[in-house]
């Protein structure tokens, strides 16, 4: 009887250099040869932060181009709340 052994997924391969240089793009402060210094864990983690705070801009961004075309303005209304609260922190 026949065996079937299942492939392997392909992975896409970063390498550390693209994590740095990516790294060296959202913390500017840093110089690549500084980032390279710091523990590959932190660089991840905060990678994953400027991701965040950046998907937050877009969601925003998205939101301020979409609330005129809401239903008697509701949208703009329900905006400028959400930043009161913020300010209001």
């Amino acid at each position: 009887m026949k065996t079937l052994k299942a492939k392997r997924i392909p992975r896409k391969e970063t390498s550390v250099e693209d994590v740095i240089a990516l790294f060296c793009y959202y913390f500017q402060q840093y110089k690549y040869h500084e980032a390279k210094k710091l523990p590959f864990k932190r660089l991840i983690s905060m990678l994953k932060v400027a991701r965040k705070e950046y998907a937050k801009q877009m969601f925003d961004l998205t939101q301020i181009t979409a609330s005129p075309h809401t239903k008697k303005g509701q949208g703009v209304n329900k905006l400028l709340e959400h930043y009161k609260r913020i300010i209001n922190e």
